[in-house]
């Protein structure tokens, strides 16, 4: 559940396979439902592909994202990019973990809007799955309000330019940024790319919301983990967004969006990301030369 976040206040923290291949299952009161919210999402999708997209609005944006006190230092890295590729047509709402991470956005952003994440510390699927809370709870509003896009980034996703005017070109209810290496949660070889559950963008309609929900459902309680079961929910509804808006191993041109992979330490990343990030900005041809390109020692090619 998400409500507002108070101040102050004492918190602790919260909380098919394709939808069409399980609608061929059947036995069982179990099975039974599982066809059933299969068939809803299907039919979701499947209305989106064929009907006149709804109209969204033109001009305003929510960009959300998730925060505990741990990675406030990476938020502080992150916010000024962020800050600077938007205007105050786009809100930033923060879904917070806890009361550090509250501060830390309340210090560095008045005009945020934040959120409040509970549900039980023990359950770290569920503290994963924040994302996809919010940002069904966000759609939901907006579908039956301003209508206004939502962007998921996680506070590792560095925004050197604005995405918003081609992420509104995707046609799809729901696009997923992707992992190319083969290391990635929820890589499938024949497509050769996982969905990347750390950047992505839904439209305020019904098909967007039929599919956070059966990926809130799926991922829950610890089964599997959110990027995993964003990837066993996919089918050829759900878009994908070009390297040259968000990549993750950039070796040519700077995306819009920069989303690399991960050192292990919180310090190793601010350390590490904050040193490309400044030879970015001062026009560094070769700012990205070195930057690693995989999760794994084996997986060191381009991302595709």
């Amino acid at each position: 559940l998400l409500q507002p976040a108070p101040t102050p206040s004492t918190r602790r923290l919260s909380e098919c396979s394709t939808p069409c291949r399980i609608a061929s299952m059947g036995g069982g009161s179990r099975a039974g439902h599982r066809l059933a919210r299969a068939a809803l999402l299907c039919a979701a999708f499947a209305a989106a592909g064929s009907a006149t997209p709804a109209t969204d609005n033109a001009t305003h944006t929510i960009v959300a994202t998730v925060l505990n006190g741990k990675y406030a230092p990476l938020f502080e890295l992150w916010h000024p990019r962020f800050a600077a590729a938007t205007d105050a047509r786009v809100e930033l709402v923060v879904a917070c973990l806890d009361d550090d991470a509250v501060a830390a956005v309340r210090r560095l952003d008045t005009r945020a809007r934040t959120l409040e994440a509970t549900g039980g510390a023990h359950d770290v699927a569920a503290a994963r799955l924040a994302k996809v809370h919010t940002v069904l709870r966000l759609v939901r509003e907006e579908a039956a309000g301003s209508k206004r896009l939502v962007i998921y980034s996680d506070v590792d996703a560095f925004w050197l330019q604005s995405p918003i005017s081609r992420l509104r070109r995707i046609e799809a209810p729901l696009a997923f940024s992707r992992d190319g290496v083969a290391t990635a949660a929820g890589f499938d070889g024949k497509r050769g790319f996982a969905l990347c559950a750390g950047f992505f963008v839904a439209r305020p309609t019904e098909a967007a919301a039929s599919f956070l929900d059966a990926w809130r459902l799926k991922g829950r309680g610890g089964r599997s983990s959110d990027q995993v079961a964003a990837n066993e929910l996919y089918d050829e509804g759900v878009g994908i967004i070009a390297d040259e808006v968000v990549d993750r191993c950039p070796r040519g041109a700077v995306p819009a969006v920069w989303h690399p992979y991960s050192p292990a330490q919180i310090s190793g990343k601010v350390f590490f990301w904050g040193r490309v990030l400044a030879k970015i900005a001062s026009g560094d041809g070769d700012a990205f030369a070195g930057v690693r390109c995989s999760w794994g020692a084996r997986h060191k090619g381009r991302n595709r």
